[in-house]
């Protein structure tokens, strides 16, 4: 038991290292006495084939330090050689093309939602657009209009949470509404033609609506409670497949900025469960009503193509984004278009015959013989019409 302040154990020490002799890595170490223990260490460095003085360890200082010479130290092509890999991190974004055209697209379509929505108001009342159901045909291009706004919203690189909160909930509603409005309005002609007691059916708009609503509210919940319990938030998600090396052992790691929530997984499922029950038992109707050959009666052919179109986009863009879960960028390219085209593609198929038949009408060319029926307000000739049509269905089959 002792203290280094002890005189005498300080004695022996220093008689102890007096006796050292020993071989260390740079040649035999040994201590004389009367030796400095805080003396200067001189630094010598191996150049142009003789030893330089490039610096001093001063351990007579406090605190302890090296003191280099400037300019001593003489590198290779005047480049500092690294003693260990130098790791950098670099933020990988949505290239701004693909932005710009992805957004340029969506609002091209936008504006061509608006400019059906002005001809469906504006002929509301042509027999043609008003067989059709105009005031569903109105909530679908609502649909459509927020389906394009989910592009404008970069869940990749985002800056705040609400763009990821954003984004989830146009696309969520606006799937619904869009593909819910066609579903529906397949589903009333089928309960009309495939009426084989003849009883009368006279479904509403306002009943669809209602029905719509309803769905739509449904999604609305999940989104709440999934918000509620898991929100949202920006992560940083580190591409390790992408990691590579630049000169001078520089190791470069990409990383991304996403939108993640915590039970992702417990709420997307039961989403793409109701909203792909809604697409495949549409595409059953479809299929149903594909027969029906009055224009009077509905669009049901049209509605069946965009229902299959969609069906068959959704089941290759649900394919791909878990395969490309890795890779942010492509799948938000991949995404974005099939979300513009499939939605393109479903107005342009029901809006279009509709102004091709109004113009034709008006430039006094040859009427499509549609026969005049209203969802509103069914008067008994026009059932009759309708039931004389399902008759006539029957008997052929």
């Amino acid at each position: 038991m002792f203290d280094y302040i002890d005189s005498d154990i300080n004695e022996i020490i220093f008689q102890c290292m007096g006796n050292i002799s020993l071989t260390g890595v740079s040649g035999r170490v040994s201590f004389t006495s009367g030796a400095d223990p805080d003396r200067i260490v001189q630094i010598e460095r191996i150049q142009g084939n003789a030893r330089q003085t490039v610096g001093f360890y001063r351990q007579d200082k406090n605190p302890k330090y090296f003191e280099w010479i400037k300019g001593a130290i003489k590198w290779k092509d005047n480049v500092i050689p690294r003693d260990s890999t130098l790791i950098t991190y670099e933020e990988k974004e949505i290239p701004i093309s693909l932005y710009v055209i992805m957004t340029l697209l969506a609002s091209l379509g936008i504006c061509l939602a608006i400019s059906f929505l002005v001809f469906n108001v504006l002929y509301r009342n042509h027999r043609y657009v008003k067989l059709s159901s105009p005031n569903i045909n109105n909530v679908l291009l609502v649909g459509c209009v927020v389906c394009y706004s989910t592009v404008f919203f970069k869940t990749t690189g985002a800056e705040s949470d609400g763009i990821c909160k954003m984004s989830l909930m146009c696309f969520s509603l606006g799937f619904t509404v869009t593909y819910g409005s066609l579903f529906f309005k397949t589903w009333r002609v089928y309960r009309i033609f495939k009426n084989k007691q003849l009883m009368k059916r006279i479904i509403k708009d306002y009943q669809l609506l209602s029905i719509i609503g309803v769905f739509v509210g449904v999604v609305l919940v999940v989104l709440i409670v999934w918000e509620s319990v898991g929100p949202h938030k920006i992560v940083t998600k580190y591409l390790q497949k992408e990691v590579y090396m630049i000169g001078d052992d520089t190791e470069v790691r990409p990383f991304v900025r996403v939108c993640q929530s915590e039970f992702s997984n417990n709420f997307q499922w039961p989403l793409y469960v109701v909203e792909g029950g809604l697409l495949i038992f549409g595409a059953f109707l479809a299929w149903e009503t594909k027969n029906v050959k009055i224009k009077a009666l509905n669009d049901s052919r049209e509605i069946g193509f965009c229902i299959y179109n969609v069906v068959i986009l959704s089941a290759v863009g649900l394919t791909l984004s878990l395969l490309l879960k890795d890779n942010e960028i492509l799948m938000y390219g991949i995404t974005s278009g099939f979300l513009v085209i499939g939605t393109l593609v479903t107005q342009a198929v029901i809006f279009v015959p509709k102004i091709l038949a109004v113009k034709k009408k008006d430039t006094g060319k040859k009427s499509t013989g549609v026969t005049i029926i209203s969802t509103e307000h069914t008067s008994t000739s026009v059932q009759s019409t309708i039931y004389s049509a399902q008759r006539r269905l029957l008997n052929h089959k």
